[in-house]
């Protein structure tokens, strides 16, 4: 069964001739010549281990997703850690850790799911440590100061604190949008506390509260 994995097209596509005929050599326990030697340590075993981190992330799975089906498992998530913006009946999704989800949110935006975010930090437990990595690896913490500002204008969370003064003094410089917009536009008519934090969007204090009357 793996011979014949190695000799599919797409494989081939990734590992060239001499590579394969020299991996078949390796399992049927065959002396390899010191070329083929040099090429399974310094070639194959790199590919292979890539491949493998490759598929034990999913990749293929996710960059395959249809835009409804990350929605839905935004939505999905949303719902487990209260905040239910639509009644979800029938097909299930994976839950995931919040500070994930808190990320996965902000990657990829819409204003509907950004006016969540502060409601999931109120409403349950974060692992400041991890949410603080997460946005440190994705180059968002400015996002994340804002949003968690946010939380704390609606209630006051005690063990955040640290976290949000931290945040204040380790702002990245450039600007980002909190959801895609015209750069002109945004860059005069963002409120102010979105412009402190070297944020672009149409974000209002007053439509985070009203939600918060809503959801708390």
């Amino acid at each position: 069964m793996i011979l014949q994995a190695l000799k599919h097209e797409s494989i081939r596509k990734i590992l060239g001739k001499v590579e394969i005929i020299t991996i078949i050599k390796k399992m049927e326990g065959r002396k390899l010549k010191q070329t083929e030697g040099n090429y399974l340590y310094r070639s194959i075993r790199p590919k292979l281990i890539a491949a493998n981190i490759l598929a034990s992330e999913n990749i293929l799975k996710e960059i395959n997703k249809s835009k409804k089906d990350e929605d839905h498992t935004i939505e999905f998530n949303l719902s487990h850690y209260g905040y239910e913006l639509i009644s979800l009946k029938g097909k299930k999704s994976k839950i995931m850790p919040i500070e994930e989800l808190i990320i996965k949110i902000i990657m990829k935006p819409k204003a509907r799911f950004i006016e969540a975010i502060p409601i999931l930090i109120i409403k349950n437990k974060i692992n400041k440590l991890k949410l603080l990595e997460l946005a440190s690896v994705y180059g968002i913490k400015n996002k994340i100061g804002y949003l968690i500002e946010t939380a704390m204008m609606i209630k006051e969370i005690d063990y955040l604190k640290d976290l949000i003064a931290y945040l204040k003094s380790n702002k990245d410089n450039e600007e980002s949008f909190l959801v895609e917009g015209d750069y002109e536009f945004l860059s005069k008519e963002s409120p102010e506390r979105v412009r402190k934090w070297n944020l672009l969007g149409r974000f209002f204090d007053e439509d985070f509260i009203r939600n918060s009357k809503v959801y708390l």
